[in-house]
Formats: structure tokens, sequence, C-alpha cells
């Protein structure tokens, strides 16, 4: 079974991390089954949660995350999307991210 390692429930929201939340988002709409354990950033492969563990591999970055699933159990999240709408997608969604960790000051 898939573990979803996190940072756990704060300030009213299921996790402090939005990549932690970006990462179960992923997992859920996936359907596989998985089960979420308070993780230690010193453990994490990349010295940040999340990251998940797949029956021995270690899986770190929300988006890194994505793309394990889709490369190892087929779950594309963007069917029905033509490639340009995807690079926008990705597009989009990175300056989202970076600017989460400059306001967490991460």
């Amino acid at each position: 079974m898939i573990t979803l390692y996190v940072f756990g429930p704060a300030f009213g929201l299921p996790d402090a991390s939005p990549f932690v939340i970006k990462a179960e988002m992923l997992l859920k709409l996936s359907g596989l089954p998985y089960r979420k354990q308070p993780g230690s950033m010193r453990r994490a492969p990349k010295g940040k949660l999340p990251y998940l563990d797949d029956d021995g591999r270690r899986v770190p970055d929300s988006t890194l995350i994505r793309l394990y699933l889709a490369e190892q159990y087929g779950i594309s999240l963007d069917a029905g999307l033509s490639e340009t709408d995807k690079a926008l997608g990705l597009e989009r969604g990175m300056p989202v991210q970076r600017s989460s960790v400059l306001v967490r000051g991460a």
C-alpha cells in the first residue's frame, strides 16, 4: 500500500503544506488505496514533505508523485486535454507553487 508522508492538519486545513494537499488530492483522484502518516523531513528523500513510499520506492515532491502515478499505474489526470492544454497547466501551476514557497518562507 502507498504511504503518503505529511505534516498534518494545521490552521483549519487538512495539512499546513499546499504541496501535501496537492499530493493527497492526486492520490484521491487516482482511486489507489493509500494511507497518510506523519513524516520527518530528516528522513525525506529531498529533506521536504510530502513524499510517498510505494512498497519501498520513495518518491519526493508533489510533481514527481504525479509523474510516478502516471508512469507506474497508468493514471492520467490530464485525460481529454490537448498537448497545449497540458503544457499550459504545467506552466501556470509552477509560479503558484513557487510563490507559495516564498510566502511560507521555505
